[in-house]
């Protein structure tokens, strides 16, 4: 077998450990008390024990770092499970589906989600990273409300941006964070929100 092959694939392996090792320290970062404040690719190497070059090499900037861990965050968190609420034929069911993968999404590393939220608050470039992300949750509201429009008549076409609205906030982590707070279980919180978006397309 020539070295050659078994040299590239050292290297890979080598890279993969590397961007995990990043990923994980960008993780306990954010999780950590003043994280976000102290959130730099030189903090980030500095944990994952890499030079500053080798977090430049994997992500290209600070703000492909955040693209980075966000993916990481989505793939550990069940978001690739999204697509099972848009095949759900009844529309409500579909509704309640996504509801319950968000929820699941934002309790599987509430810390970091947090730290992430904090973030964006200190840096304008983050906020637009995040933004584009939630937009993409704004989109899955308003297909699954012109589903329900189209086969129930609910809500209303002419309502479908105060509901979208709705329910787009009623998907957010701030909101999961804020009703599960010290004490509900995800399951309960899951519930309570079905609750009131039912409520409120009703």
């Amino acid at each position: 077998m020539s070295p050659r092959p078994y040299r590239m694939e050292r290297r890979r392996e080598s890279t993969d450990e590397n961007r995990q090792r990043i990923l994980n320290a960008a993780r306990e970062l954010l999780a950590s008390h003043q994280g976000s404040s102290r959130f730099s690719l030189e903090e980030v190497a500095r944990r994952a024990g890499v030079a500053r070059m080798t977090v430049y090499y994997q992500f290209g900037s600070l703000a492909g770092l955040l693209q980075g861990l966000c993916d990481s965050l989505a793939m550990a968190g069940g978001m690739s499970h999204l697509a099972d609420a848009f095949r759900r034929d009844d529309p409500l069911e579909a509704v309640d589906e996504f509801v319950a993968i968000f929820t699941g999404f934002w309790e599987s590393d509430r810390e970091v989600i947090r730290g992430l939220g904090a973030l964006a608050v200190l840096n304008p470039e983050f906020a637009v990273v995040l933004e584009e992300r939630y937009q993409w949750r704004r989109k899955g509201v308003r297909a699954l409300l012109e589903r329900l429009a189209k086969q129930t008549g609910r809500p209303p076409l002419r309502e479908m941006e105060d509901a979208a609205d709705l329910l787009y906030m009623l998907t957010s982590f701030t909101t999961y964070d804020t009703l599960a707070g010290p004490g509900r279980s995800r399951e309960q919180v899951t519930a309570l929100i079905q609750r009131l978006v039912r409520r409120a397309l009703s």
